[in-house]
């Protein structure tokens, strides 16, 4: 059935997603004040997405404090590219874990390397950041689980951005006491890389209209062709792989009764299931980054940012006015 198909060898998206909404920045602002009580930073990434998931603004306002990354969701990305990213990490001395909230799997050597911390300070505070919608608050409330024995302490959600302010310090852990303090997810105020932003939206870090769900979804679909993952035909009973999301749309809105007065697809509807289907990892472990590059990221991650298309043309129009007024000047000398 899928011999004769070719999947596409790029997908072709060239719109910037920015979203960095006001509680982000003063969610910067607070994070900074707070960093000098702090003992550790434990900064959370989507195993899905490894590097697209690093905020490198965070890089900056770290800087030497001692840090640990968790890559959380670990159950819903390929297995396969966990040990090159880890190992990539390594190799900068970044000391990393790898985890899922959904099975509890290695929540508790988060809490054994926090308490490794406790010799010789009495009591160890740590702070979670990250990017929106990586599993931050649902980390939380695993670590208090194995830590403490006690129930939720932060609230969670499938919307990006549910805490909004940097909470009081909540005890994790009873001996050595571990404290930590939560923090909002805070996304970069510029993604450069048009693709980059699509795969954080469709792993849940940017909220779906502003890429749009159909755009998502047509992502998905890139990435399941190249993939060669072609169980989607079957499963909404396609003749065979399809390169036109509005196919796929019309086989699921079909499928699970998705449709309006007077017999029109709902494509609005199937777009929704679809994207909730992959986050719930129904179409396999998929990690949409490829890693084999992941050791000359995380060395680009010590240069300084490159500016947005804003700051750009503003620094251009000011080196534009500087070079206008030399000439000027230049030529009164030259008359006098």
């Amino acid at each position: 059935m899928s011999a004769r198909f070719v999947p596409r060898s790029t997908f072709a998206y060239d719109r910037i997603i920015n979203w960095f909404p006001g509680h982000m920045l003063k969610g910067m602002r607070l994070i900074s004040e707070r960093l000098n009580s702090v003992d550790l930073v434990v900064e959370v990434r989507d195993a899905r997405i490894p590097l697209a998931s690093v905020n490198p603004n965070f890089e900056k306002l770290v800087g030497r404090k001692p840090r640990l990354v968790v890559y959380n969701k670990q159950d819903l990305a390929d297995p396969s590219t966990l040990a090159p990213v880890q190992a990539a990490l390594a190799r900068q001395g970044t000391p990393s874990v790898f985890t899922s909230c959904q099975t509890g799997q290695d929540v508790r050597s988060i809490l054994k390397h926090a308490a490794e911390l406790a010799d010789p300070i009495p009591h160890v505070t740590l702070m979670v950041v990250g990017m929106p919608n990586v599993g931050k608050s649902s980390l939380i409330n695993q670590l208090r689980h194995f830590g403490v024995g006690r129930g939720k302490a932060a609230a969670t959600g499938a919307q990006p951005g549910i805490t909004r302010t940097v909470a009081n310090t909540v005890k994790v852990l009873e001996h050595p006491a571990v404290y930590l303090i939560d923090t909002p997810g805070v996304m970069m105020p510029h993604i450069g890389d048009p693709v980059q932003s699509v795969r954080v939206a469709l792993t849940g870090g940017i909220r779906d209209n502003l890429a749009g769900e159909t755009t998502l979804v047509d992502y998905l679909l890139f990435e399941l062709n190249r993939r060669h993952l072609f169980d989607y035909t079957e499963r909404f009973r396609l003749d065979e792989p399809t390169n036109d999301v509005h196919v796929l749309l019309d086989a699921v809105a079909r499928r699970i009764g998705a449709i309006l007065k007077g017999g029109e697809l709902d494509h609005n509807q199937a777009s929704k299931f679809l994207l909730k289907q992959f986050r719930q990892g129904k179409f396999g472990r998929m990690t949409l980054d490829d890693v084999r590059d992941a050791d000359t990221f995380f060395d680009q991650l010590e240069k300084p940012l490159p500016p947005s298309r804003r700051v750009a043309k503003k620094l251009a129009k000011l080196a534009h006015r500087k070079e206008e007024r030399r000439r000027q000047t230049d030529g009164e000398a030259r008359n006098a």
